[in-house]
């Protein structure tokens, strides 16, 4: 346990506050890769006097917190870890939220961010944005700090990354070579590439490996045009998916979707679902047999989890394209 606590630091000070302030019935959540850390912060804990609850749940960011099961138990409040506080028009936690960021401390060999130089100058890049997701806020500065020191222009992007937000880095687009992501795998890059216009670099610091994106991109983008194809030739009942957990509900855009489907001629069939996966969405099209879907509650689901579905299944950017004939493509939405 030890090990692993020493990995990565957690700031518990805002619970540790509320504790103190008499909070004494809490449930903790975190996405399942940082589940392990429900160790680490029992042991911060462990002279306060406070009653734990550890969420089984997944999380797949700070827009899919389980307020139903701190409702279901009473607590004072719920911790959730990894994310920051979810900023949403609409958006109101039906209980109190702490937020605690997790950062992984820097831990990289000379060896990876030698090859990282190499990788850089190899496309003749010599101005990039630098960003990350929360947890590898300080690998990223640190690797910031390197590139910076041995000659590269650089943007250090402090805001984290999330899978379905890349505008605070695109907005570089004009004025770098490209852009390099530190995270684990291929998720996050993997997004900014569908968002952007120049080359994505993922650097993993866990596999301490680099690599450039984009030609999972574009294997992605011809996937996803075909999908949309297939929809636009497929028939006009189309099933909107909302997403029913408090972050993941957009009624703004599910009305706006509501509208120009049908006045371009589409039948929608408005769908509820708190979680969505090739079962559920099996359930569903064996109940209404409609001929496509789009899913307005996270657009990855439709180009990581059911990108394979026998049926089409569009993120909201992908049916808007589909409905006023744009053709560049809108990610996220």
């Amino acid at each position: 346990m030890s090990d692993l606590c020493g990995l990565y630091e957690i700031d518990l000070s805002e619970l540790t506050r509320s504790i103190e302030s008499g909070a004494r019935k809490i449930l903790v959540h975190a996405p399942d890769g940082l589940k392990p850390l429900y160790k680490c912060v029992e042991a911060a804990l462990s002279s306060l006097e406070a009653s734990l609850y550890y969420s089984a749940s997944p999380g797949y960011g700070a827009c899919d917190i389980p307020f139903e099961e701190a409702e279901s138990l009473g607590v004072d409040l719920l911790l959730h870890l990894g994310h920051l506080k979810y900023f949403q028009h609409g958006y109101e936690p039906p209980v109190r939220v702490v937020y605690a960021p997790v950062y992984r401390n820097p831990s990289l060999g000379a060896g990876l961010l030698e090859e990282l130089a190499r990788i850089l100058e190899g496309r003749g890049v010599r101005v990039i944005t630098v960003s990350s997701t929360l947890i590898e806020a300080k690998i990223r500065d640190f690797i910031a700090r390197h590139l910076s020191s041995i000659g590269f222009k650089l943007y250090n992007i402090s805001s984290p990354i999330l899978g379905c937000l890349y505008s605070h880095v695109t907005r570089y687009d004009e004025v770098v070579d490209a852009h390099l992501v530190v995270a684990g795998g291929v998720f996050h890059p993997l997004g900014l590439a569908l968002s952007s216009s120049k080359p994505v670099l993922a650097l993993d610091p866990y596999r301490e490996e680099a690599w450039w994106v984009n030609s999972e991109a574009y294997r992605v983008l011809k996937k996803r045009y075909m999908r949309i194809y297939e929809a636009m030739n497929t028939g006009n009942r189309v099933g909107l998916i909302i997403g029913a957990r408090i972050g993941q509900y957009r009624p703004w855009l599910v009305d706006k979707l509501v509208d120009l489907a049908s006045r371009r001629g589409y039948r929608v069939y408005k769908i509820t679902s708190s979680y969505l996966d090739q079962e559920r969405l099996i359930a569903v099209d064996n109940a209404l047999g409609l001929d496509f879907y789009v899913v307005t509650s996270c657009p990855r689901l439709p180009i990581d989890d059911l990108s394979d579905f026998y049926k089409p299944v569009l993120t909201p950017g992908e049916f808007i394209m589909l409905l006023t004939g744009l053709d560049k493509y809108i990610y996220p939405w």
